[in-house]
């Protein structure tokens, strides 16, 4: 084949390699001799188109690696591809008869052709074997994972029902004690304002603390009633016109606002959606310690106010003072159940009204912020959901 372009082009040769590897695909699944005729039509195309035969047997190795990749390597389909590749290749002894040298070369090309798809079936196999230990493993894992999923489920239902639990006694103790401390109160006021002039000095004066202590166990009880409310409350989210609940709640304060001489004022405040009670007792909370802590020396100013929360659909509401503010290393544990930074008789409070504000922050999927610095005052804020409008 002296003089024969080695080059052929590569529209014909993607043609002739096509049309083998259809045939031989064909064959290796059917076994049909007389689709063997195709291999012979295919080679005697190859010579035509100038393919020399170590392209021809790249030809078939190719076809060979598409048919056996999704069959599976058998004896039976390596059979059927050895018959069709060799009945391709008599059309090229034909052509080279005589050509001793090109028998040799030809003979070698087959003997590196049967190495690569033994190293290709040994490459399957083992590629077989580590898919099937990986599969082993992820069934394996699958388990534990679910396994220790099924244990964590189990032991948070325990912890629901026993926060619940807590809670429930929680609320019934301080139901319990709301009615003798409230009578207890009243009894003395009573005893206070009637029977004033029987008393001595010493006898008023302790009348008056106890009047005080019975006061501060009488808001202690209201906040762990308010509390027990909130912690794993669930709620459905409703309509909260904020603007009107200011309003309701500044109302409600209108003692301490008075005695604090404070100069208060409200922005424009959306509606938004959580849950009317608990975000009376944020506002309540909020507004209380303004009022209480917001003076450092001068008139105090509080300030409650809604701006953008940087996330569509919500709103940053804020209440800020002009007080001596919260040390940094105090505006972690402030939010803590009965930290103060304060003692009672410099500033009243249960220490539970911003581990309130917390837990009502939290129940809304959100968190309470505080941002302050030493003579500076405080500020407040909690991210609410808008209320969405409605079409139409």
């Amino acid at each position: 084949m002296t003089g024969v372009d080695r080059h052929p082009a590569k529209e014909t040769l993607t043609l002739v390699a096509e049309r083998y590897q259809t045939a031989l695909a064909a064959y290796i699944e059917s076994g049909d001799p007389e689709q063997l005729g195709e291999a012979y039509e295919t080679a005697r195309l190859a010579l035509e188109a100038n393919v020399p035969l170590p392209d021809f047997g790249l030809l078939h190795f190719a076809g060979l690696r598409n048919s056996l990749l999704p069959a599976g390597a058998s004896g039976t389909f390596l059979e059927r591809a050895e018959d069709f590749f060799l009945e391709g290749v008599a059309v090229y002894d034909m052509a080279l008869r005589g050509y001793v040298s090109g028998m040799a070369s030809l003979r070698k090309e087959i003997a590196e052709r049967r190495r690569v798809e033994q190293e290709l079936r040994d490459i399957t196999f083992e590629l077989a074997r580590q898919r099937d230990e990986l599969d082993r493993e992820v069934r394996t894992r699958t388990t534990e994972i679910r396994l220790r999923a099924e244990e964590l489920e189990g032991k948070n239902r325990q912890l629901v029902q026993a926060n619940q639990e807590q809670s429930n006694f929680t609320y019934a103790l301080s139901h319990d004690l709301k009615t003798p401390i409230n009578t207890l109160y009243c009894f003395l006021e009573v005893l206070l304002e009637d029977y004033q002039a029987d008393l001595k000095p010493e006898a008023r004066e302790l009348i008056s603390d106890l009047i005080g202590t019975a006061a501060r166990m009488r808001q202690l009880v209201d906040d762990v009633l308010d509390y027990s409310k909130i912690v794993g409350h669930q709620f459905t989210p409703e309509r909260v016109d904020l603007q009107m609940l200011v309003r309701q709640v500044l109302k409600d304060m209108d003692s301490l606002a008075a005695g604090s001489q404070a100069e208060i004022r409200v922005g424009a405040l959306p509606v938004v959606m959580g849950s009317p009670f608990q975000i009376r007792v944020l506002l309540t909370n909020l507004l209380s310690n303004a009022l209480t802590y917001g003076s450092s020396g001068q008139k105090a100013q509080v300030r409650v106010e809604c701006a953008p929360a940087g996330t569509a659909g919500k709103v940053r509401l804020s209440v800020s003072d002009n007080g001596p503010g919260i040390p940094e290393d105090m505006q972690e544990r402030i939010f803590e159940l009965f930290k103060r930074l304060h003692r009672y008789d410099q500033c009243p409070g249960s220490g539970i009204g911003l581990a309130l504000c917390k837990r009502v922050a939290e129940t809304h999927g959100t968190e309470l912020r505080v941002i302050s610095e030493s003579g500076k005052g405080a500020a407040f804020s909690v991210d609410l959901n808008l209320e969405e409008k409605q079409d139409g």
